[in-house]
C-alpha cells in the first residue's frame, strides 16, 4: 500500500498541471487570456516634448492621475505629464531627488481642487491648474528657481 502511494504521489508530482496554459487536444484554445490596447494621445494631439535643451533644466513629473469633477461628483480622470523648467543657475539633479515630493504634492493639491474646467467633464482648466501646480511644489521650487512649469501631456478619457 505504501509503495502505491509513493508511485501516485510521484506520478502526482512528476505530471505537468492539467492548468499549464497548454494548447488544449480538444478545442485547440488557450486556457490563457492576452488583453491588449492602444493608448494615445488624441484628446490634446498638439502637446509634444519640448526643446530636448530645455530637458537639462527640468524636473519631470511623473503621471499624476488627477480627478476631474462635475458638481462634487467624480467623472473623468486626467492624465498629466508635466514638467517643471528651472533657472539655469539651479542644480538640477539636486531638484531632480525631490521629484516624487513635487508628485505627491501635485496630487493631493488635484484632490482638494479639481483640475478640470467648471462643469466640463473632459476639459482641463490649465490656468488654474498651472497656479495650483506651482504653489504645491513651492516648498521644493522658490519662485526665483522656477522658470516656468508646462504639459507634456494630458490624457484623458472622451467619455
Amino acid at each position: 500500500m505504501r509503495l502505491i502511494t509513493i508511485a501516485l504521489i510521484s506520478m502526482a508530482v512528476a505530471s505537468p498541471a492539467f492548468a499549464s496554459g497548454g494548447k488544449s487536444k480538444k478545442s485547440g484554445k488557450s486556457n490563457r487570456i492576452k488583453a491588449e490596447w492602444t493608448v494615445k494621445n488624441d484628446v490634446f494631439p498638439e502637446y509634444k516634448i519640448p526643446d530636448q535643451a530645455q530637458s537639462l533644466h527640468s524636473v519631470d513629473i511623473p503621471v499624476v492621475v488627477a480627478p476631474i469633477a462635475v458638481n462634487g461628483h467624480l467623472v473623468n480622470y486626467a492624465f498629466l505629464n508635466i514638467r517643471v523648467v528651472l533657472e539655469k543657475s539651479v542644480d538640477t539633479w539636486k531638484m531632480r531627488t525631490k521629484a516624487h515630493f513635487m508628485r505627491d504634492a501635485v496630487l493631493r493639491a488635484a484632490h482638494e481642487s479639481p483640475f478640470g474646467k467648471s462643469g466640463e467633464r473632459t476639459l482641463l482648466d490649465e490656468e488654474r491648474t498651472l497656479t495650483l501646480i506651482r504653489t504645491a511644489i513651492r516648498p521644493w521650487v522658490s519662485d526665483e528657481q522656477l522658470n516656468h512649469i508646462e504639459f507634456l501631456s494630458i490624457d484623458m478619457l472622451n467619455g
